[in-house]
């Protein structure tokens, strides 16, 4: 009984044991960690040397721009993609010019032409600049030809406008000038120190011509002047001299004599010869290879810029005859690029059947009104 009863009284104790597990960190993102900070060590190793070449990208396409556009006043000053264009610029109209050309500059990559240039910003000195800009809307021509004097363009006052009318009419001079018109408007503008001198040199310079410009625009003077050989030197003096306003632009003197020359060497050339093209066609015949020959030596010594006329008979319609002019007349510019003469220099135009020089009635007469000649571009054309 007693042993019973000690069995029962006995207590049974359970004891539950919860293994508790710690924390671990995943591998994703930390197990990156030593990859993301090579990543990053790496490119703050080369940052800079990918900063250098872009910003040497942004300095050479914003050159290339302002050399485009001859603003050789304007230096920029390049920090990264940033360019600031610092200068004395002539006219307001020029430093929008050097602005707009650096914002649209590209340069060439990987994936082809791209703008490296984010942004453009105005750095340039205005100072002094009051008296230019008024003057840069203000424009002339004066131009000499068939023995007219003809002022075209704008004075600031009336004052300015009689003072160069009267400078002209001292300069009639028959045959060269016989006369001269006056068709100069009057802005009612102040007048810029220095206008009216280079308004003279202008009826100075370009009165001493047989044909010429001269001109003023965006405070640029310029000149362009056929002249005997004797009187060149002369006349380019004056016009490359210092100008009290602005600034001297393109001056080309061709000499009578040079003119002359030339125009006859090819018209002896395409006298005696004709350069052939296919029937109905613009492909050059292969005989005529050596005449292109002999015209591109001839093209090369003359002085100008040189116009290619091409023409037709009257066989036809007239808009035909005109396309397949202008065809031929490119033929021959390109035949004679290829040997050598700058592009530059050549203009085609087809003219059709206009200006024949004999009769389309007949078989010979209309070869004769099928051919090609070339002139020096006048200055007054």
């Amino acid at each position: 009984m007693s042993e019973n009863t000690s069995t029962e009284g006995r207590l049974l104790r359970t004891r539950k044991v919860r293994r508790a597990q710690s924390d671990r960190l995943p591998f994703v993102p930390y197990g990156g960690a030593p990859i993301i900070a090579l990543g990053l060590l790496m490119a703050f190793a080369l940052w800079p040397f990918a900063f250098g070449v872009i910003q040497l990208s942004t300095e050479r396409a914003a050159a290339q721009a302002l050399a485009d556009i001859d603003a050789a006043w304007a230096r920029p000053r390049v920090s990264g993609q940033w360019v600031t264009l610092e200068g004395r610029p002539p006219s307001r109209q020029a430093a929008e010019g050097a602005l707009a050309a650096v914002r649209e500059a590209r340069a060439s990559t990987l994936l082809g032409m791209a703008r490296p240039v984010t942004r453009v910003r105005d750095g340039f000195d205005w100072a002094g600049l009051g008296e230019t800009a008024s003057a840069s809307s203000i424009n002339w021509s004066f131009r000499v030809a068939n023995g007219v004097l003809t002022l075209d363009g704008d004075m600031p006052n009336n004052t300015v406008r009689e003072q160069v009318v009267a400078a002209a009419r001292t300069e009639i001079d028959p045959p060269r000038i016989v006369s001269v018109q006056d068709s100069l408007s009057i802005t009612n503008d102040p007048s810029p120190d220095g206008f009216l001198e280079i308004a003279l040199r202008g009826v100075d310079t370009v009165s001493r011509c047989d044909r010429g410009v001269s001109g003023f625009n965006t405070n640029r003077f310029s000149l362009s002047c056929e002249l005997p050989a004797a009187d060149a030197a002369t006349v380019r003096d004056i016009a490359l001299a210092p100008v009290p306003m602005g600034e001297v632009g393109a001056v080309d003197i061709i000499s009578r004599e040079a003119v002359d020359s030339c125009e006859s060497s090819l018209s002896d050339l395409l006298g005696d010869a004709r350069i052939e093209f296919q029937s109905s066609s613009a492909v050059i015949g292969a005989g005529s290879a050596s005449l292109l020959d002999d015209v591109a030596e001839a093209v090369r010594a003359c002085p100008g810029s040189l116009r290619i006329a091409g023409y037709t008979d009257s066989t036809g319609l007239p808009e035909t005859n005109r396309q397949l002019s202008q065809a031929r007349a490119e033929a021959v510019r390109n035949a004679l690029i290829a040997r050598g003469v700058p592009q530059n220099r050549l203009v085609a135009t087809g003219y059709g059947d206009a200006s024949p020089v004999a009769p389309n009635t007949t078989a010979q007469g209309r070869a004769l009104n099928r051919r090609i000649e070339i002139r020096v571009i006048r200055v007054s054309e």
